[in-house]
């Protein structure tokens, strides 16, 4: 996906390319009440918020860093997480899409509720028992109610961090990235954090869940301007 030149398109279309824009890492408030290893509350992920002309764009990154400068710089330094909260913010500003902006408290928990019922009505010609869910990406709140809902031996879950690839979490192990293939071959449907639009492995994912003809829906915020543009489904029920 041509995620930087379709900004590039769009900013010039739009006699943006020298206004100014701002990112930087910023804090969310979360409750850890229920759910206590959320990756931004324990320094695995950081969320990089653009800010342009009122308008916010996040992007979750490993990889923190401030720029203030013009749109241009930001497509000069080829930063794909800087380039994603810049889309964001552009396209928020533009009011061609909505829930730019993480959210906050109890919402992840909220949003994992509304999901699993989404599901569940999404896929009426099978029990509950029956559905297979496969998570890409190490989202505590959906993991949690994914198994309490469907059962911890029907989700499957990767990720990336070392430090939660072979462990139980929620009910369920997770494993590695690796396993990717076979999670989205084994799933009746895949969610998929919109984080990949920034690291780097969208396209890998995308392309499986075309080979085994598999329904995937992305949630969060990062996935916004890329869900937008290159009409992915997408469910963020809480974002702002």
């Amino acid at each position: 996906m041509q995620i930087k030149e379709k900004l590039e398109k769009i900013v010039k279309e739009n006699n943006l390319l020298n206004e100014n824009i701002e990112i930087k890492p910023v804090n969310v408030e979360l409750d850890t009440t229920n759910i206590n290893d959320y990756p931004l509350l324990n320094a695995k992920e950081s969320l990089l918020r653009a800010f342009f002309k009122g308008c916010v764009g996040d992007a979750f990154t490993g990889n923190t860093g401030e720029f203030k400068g013009t749109i241009k710089e930001v497509l000069d330094n080829n930063n794909m997480p800087q380039i994603i909260a810049t889309l964001n913010a552009i396209m928020r500003y533009l009011k061609k899409i909505d829930r730019t902006e993480h959210c906050i408290c109890n919402e992840p928990e909220k949003c994992g509720k509304a999901l699993s019922e989404f599901l569940i009505k999404e896929l009426p010609e099978k029990n509950i028992g029956e559905i297979k869910i496969g998570i890409i990406g190490y989202q505590p709140a959906f993991i949690k109610q994914m198994v309490e809902t469907f059962g911890a031996e029907a989700v499957l879950v990767s990720d990336l961090n070392f430090e939660t690839v072979g462990r139980i979490k929620h009910g369920t192990i997770i494993y590695h990235g690796d396993m990717n293939e076979h999670i989205i071959g084994s799933s009746d449907i895949v969610l998929c954090t919109g984080s990949t639009a920034a690291n780097g492995t969208l396209n890998e994912i995308v392309q499986l869940a075309e080979k085994y003809n598999k329904r995937i829906i992305f949630y969060g915020t990062t996935i916004a301007g890329v869900a937008n543009l290159f009409n992915i489904e997408r469910f963020c029920e809480l974002g702002k």
